[in-house]
């Protein structure tokens, strides 16, 4: 099954891992940014940091397989994954029910490149909707 994934949180894959090294700068991230000081080596953390943890909640059921890395439209992060599991997330009737509960609530960072007055937690449904979840039967 593949599914896609849209979010208003910056989950840029930048490749940055672990704590500020001095001895690492400057380098070009994942993203392609400079980074060349503290500064710019945890806003890069930051971002990895969510994209992290959404493809650990994502991969809390099942096995996930050919991730894209997440592309930016505007304030619209996009990915899109590949399962090998039926429905994995939930039924034929509502595909992604599991994984929607599954992210409800979890903490996020923001004060990156996302959009402005995000709640800083993953919403799933309602009106303050931050990231949404569909099957690409």
């Amino acid at each position: 099954m593949k599914f896609t994934c849209k979010t208003f949180f910056d989950i840029t894959t930048t490749g940055v891992t672990g704590h500020y090294k001095l001895s690492r700068v400057p380098f070009n991230d994942l993203s392609n940014m400079l980074i060349e000081d503290e500064r710019s080596w945890n806003y890069a953390r930051n971002q990895q940091r969510n994209w992290e943890t959404l493809t650990q909640l994502i991969g809390l059921r099942t096995q996930i397989s050919q991730i894209e890395n997440p592309t930016k439209v505007k304030n619209l992060w996009t990915f899109e994954f590949e399962v090998e599991t039926p429905y994995p997330y939930g039924s034929e009737e509502n595909p992604t029910e599991l994984l929607q509960s599954d992210c409800n609530g979890v903490p996020m960072l923001i004060g990156l490149g996302n959009k402005k007055n995000l709640t800083p937690i993953l919403v799933t449904i309602g009106e303050d909707q931050n990231i949404w979840f569909d099957a690409l039967l």
